[in-house]
């Protein structure tokens, strides 16, 4: 029975390890995530305050922040509403 029972559980450390891990990278990518748009947030809001023009803006957050058009547009929008 004692083996039995030891074959039952092999491995079971294991799993919950990568439970663990797994959660862990979930809650580090969610931070690198939020990093992230605040970077993005702040740029445009930059941008914005100084008077660069709106094409310009988007243009810019494409090239260094691999936006797509719509996202682009969509931060400059929500960030003119914070100024």
């Amino acid at each position: 029975m004692s083996s039995s029972f030891r074959e039952a559980f092999r491995g079971f450390g294991w799993e919950l390890l990568e439970g663990i891990r797994q959660t862990a990278d979930e809650r580090i990518s969610d931070a690198e995530f939020e990093e992230r748009i605040l970077g993005i947030e702040k740029s445009t809001i930059s941008m914005i305050e100084v008077g660069v023009d709106e094409e310009q803006i988007i243009r810019m957050l494409q090239k260094h922040w691999d936006l797509r058009l719509s996202e682009a547009r969509a931060f400059v929008k929500n960030c003119k509403n914070c100024t």
